[in-house]
């Protein structure tokens, strides 16, 4: 939109979509403080059936995003299918990417030097291929301790790390809890969200002392921790995009638990990598 100014005069846009149901929607009445002139207005128009942040006719930002960018992308190859599939997983932007071509997902990368289990500084012990088995056997006993569980290798660990939100599935984890623990498992939740699924977590090890706790915290340390000591990493995202935690189990040898909405998307990392 400020491409005829200066050196952005000849310069190309390309718009990334990470997560299509974060639209940035406001109030129309906003759009004088974008200092834009009125022409930009229709690509920004926007009605749905929402009473928030009004009724009726809206801005939203990402819709502009689509129709001014030349060229529109998002993370992952799979992505691209799902957000024109329909105005549900498109989010009511379907019609729009449908008009502006989606065609490129180019797939999410992870820090390779911060997530690597041979050199990472918040492990007790580092490992590659060749030590793998023996280090996590230690680091496991390592991260039973840190979060004052039982220390007992011979207990499966399953974690989770990640925002407590309805997309990424907390609610369902936390549900489903009380079945994990008449499993005689252990489990590890961290992320921070909601208040009410927080409030949750916070109580799991007055209820599990021996088998679960809860971390509402945004603990990086322990997240490393937990990708090399777990023996699995539960992934129950209801949808997504694309997402990290796949990528950093592999890196780190943890096996993944997806729940059925993304086992296409883990059939492509694997291929991938193979």
């Amino acid at each position: 939109m400020y491409k005829p100014n200066g050196i952005y005069k000849n310069a190309k846009v390309a718009f990334c979509i990470h997560n299509i149901a974060y639209q940035g929607r406001f109030a129309r009445a906003d759009f004088d403080l974008l200092n834009l002139p009125d022409s930009f207005l229709p690509s920004f128009d926007f009605i749905d059936g929402h009473v928030k942040p009004v009724l009726g006719r809206k801005l939203n930002w990402m819709k502009a995003g689509i129709i001014e960018s030349d060229l529109v992308l998002t993370v992952s190859p799979h992505y691209v299918k799902e957000l024109t599939s329909g105005p549900d997983k498109g989010v009511e932007l379907d019609g729009v990417l449908r008009t502006k071509p989606l065609e490129i997902g180019i797939v999410n990368g992870m820090d390779v030097y911060e997530w690597d289990p041979s050199t990472d500084k918040y492990i007790s012990v580092k490992y590659d291929a060749t030590t793998v088995t023996e280090a996590r056997a230690l680091n496991k006993e390592s991260l039973q301790a840190e979060v004052g569980l039982p220390v007992d290798s011979s207990i499966p660990v399953i974690v989770f790390v990640g925002r407590l939100e309805e997309q990424k599935g907390s609610d369902i984890l936390i549900a489903a809890i009380p079945e994990f623990v008449g499993e005689n498992v252990q489990i590890i939740v961290l992320g921070t969200g909601k208040k009410k699924m927080e409030e949750e977590l916070t109580q799991l090890e007055v209820k599990y002392p021996n088998n679960a706790r809860g971390i509402a915290k945004f603990n990086v340390p322990l997240a490393h921790m937990m990708f090399a000591g777990a023996d699995f990493i539960i992934v129950p995202s209801r949808f997504e995009p694309c997402g990290l935690i796949q990528l950093q189990g592999m890196r780190y040898g943890v096996v993944r638990l997806p729940s059925s909405a993304l086992l296409q998307q883990f059939r492509f990392f694997v291929t991938v990598q193979i």
